[in-house]
């Protein structure tokens, strides 16, 4: 339940708390983790909603973002130079999935995953919150039970995608779903 505005309480020991945990991934994972692109809203109402939860996620580089664009192309048989164009691009060439739209109360990403017949589900989704420039990466089952906190209808457009681009999902701003596959 997103209850706007009412009543935000403290978060300094659970900002704490999390705080150090983004610093062991960061220390695991070996890079810098940046909290800018999951917007700090999103964050608050989950933790408001969720005290004694973590929703973990660390932020690509711009390097490592460059390198994910770079194997999308190569993958999708994408020219680079179309990067700021990318969800035009999804849109026209990816296949849009009728049967489901992202802001029907009953959505299921794990269950859209599991019909796209992807053979072994990854560990980790891809978050890309803009044209490649901004990717956060989340555990699996994190994305799939707190979607409602990641992609907000009406403001987001995102493009989730495993590590190895067996699957590329874009879920518009209203809900729409394109796959690339």
């Amino acid at each position: 339940n997103k209850s706007f505005i009412k009543g935000l309480t403290n978060f300094a020991f659970a900002g704490w708390l999390y705080g150090l945990t983004l610093r062991a991934v960061e220390i695991l994972f070996q890079q810098p983790i940046y909290e800018k692109d999951m917007e700090q809203f999103k964050l608050d109402f989950f933790r408001k909603d969720h005290e004694m939860v973590n929703i973990n996620f660390i932020t690509l580089s711009k390097k490592k973002s460059d390198d994910a664009f770079i194997s999308f192309c190569l993958k999708y048989k994408i020219q680079k130079n179309e990067r700021t164009n990318i969800f035009n691009i999804i849109q026209n060439e990816g296949h849009y999935i009728n049967f489901v739209n992202a802001e029907d109360a009953e959505f299921n990403l794990g269950l859209l995953i599991n019909n796209l017949n992807i053979r072994i589900l990854p560990t980790n989704l891809y978050v890309c919150w803009d044209s490649f420039y901004n990717i956060d990466v989340f555990k699996y089952d994190d994305v799939i039970k707190y979607f409602d906190y990641i992609w907000y209808p009406k403001v987001d457009d995102i493009i989730i995608f495993d590590y190895s681009f067996n699957f590329c999902l874009m879920i518009r701003h209203d809900g729409i779903i394109y796959a690339l596959n």
